[in-house]
């Protein structure tokens, strides 16, 4: 009888992860087209159209550049802020409970807001700028600053997720270390290379985890904000799989570049876990 208490934990998983996942690599390797009601099996053929098709790769190169700078962004202002949180000491409370805002309103919200507020027609930063003498940008409508403009309100959205972790972090660090250190008259730089480094490197590659997964799989904020555009500066490979899929209604295309997204975050979050496991062998 107690066996089956953990039935409903294998058996949901499968029902709602592993049985639509295994049907859309299936329907990856037909003709399925949303004008099209008759399937069949076209074995490699959307994949081999894929691999030639320089949409997608676009879509795959921008998909890398959106993660890694909104990742890098996330990393150095989250470091930031927790380094600031464990010393001010007064006000804590205060202070973390400000930056978790952006994390209790919905992403797509945030977007529109941000959307809203660097608009070249009334938009606050543009504004704000003009008292600076900076002429006014387009900063979701020009390709030269478009991905770095939504890798930045990514960051705002994400940056408190990252603060946390790391603050939780730095708050559970040991201090006989440190007294160590101190006693053989270690720097600074020392301390961060040869002790909090080491201590804080598992956190920091669990929080790059899941904001590498997080971010290739980002959707909302993009569509929200410029739909891909202007022409294809934004739109990366989960933005390209919902347009092949709903406006283009290939279904079975967009399911093959759906798989080669899996399979990407699946190497990727591997390579992250042997990270993490080498990083806390010696903890």
């Amino acid at each position: 009888m107690k066996k089956w208490i953990i039935a409903p934990a294998i058996i949901i998983p499968i029902l709602v992860g592993v049985i639509p996942f295994g049907y859309g690599v299936y329907l990856s390797f037909t003709n399925w087209r949303l004008a099209n009601p008759g399937i069949s099996f076209i074995g490699l053929e959307n994949y081999f159209f894929l691999f030639k098709d320089g949409n997608f790769w676009k879509a795959v190169v921008i998909s890398f550049e959106y993660v890694g700078l909104a990742i890098s962004i996330e990393l150095l202002l989250g470091s930031l802020i927790a380094y600031l949180l464990t010393k001010n000491r007064r006000g804590q409370w205060f202070f973390r409970s400000i930056i978790i805002i952006p994390l209790t309103v919905a992403p797509i919200l945030l977007a529109l807001m941000w959307k809203l507020m660097l608009s070249t027609s009334g938009g606050v930063v543009n504004y704000l700028l003009g008292f600076l003498g900076v002429p006014q940008i387009a900063w979701l409508a020009d390709p030269r600053f478009a991905l770095t403009t939504l890798a930045f309100i990514d960051a705002y959205i994400y940056t408190p997720f990252v603060a946390l972790i790391l603050f939780a972090g730095l708050q559970s660090l040991p201090r006989d270390p440190y007294e160590a250190a101190m006693v053989d008259g270690a720097s600074g730089f020392d301390n961060f290379r040869y002790i909090t480094w080491p201590l804080m490197r598992p956190l920091v590659l669990v929080s790059v985890m899941f904001r590498l997964v997080i971010s290739f799989k980002i959707f909302d904020t993009i569509y929200a904000t410029t739909s891909g555009g202007p022409g294809t500066a934004t739109t990366n490979l989960h933005l390209w799989v919902y347009l092949n899929a709903f406006r283009y209604g290939d279904m079975a295309y967009a399911m093959a570049g759906a798989v080669i997204l899996f399979v990407i975050i699946y190497i990727l979050v591997f390579v992250f876990v042997r990270m993490w496991k080498n990083a806390t062998a010696y903890i």
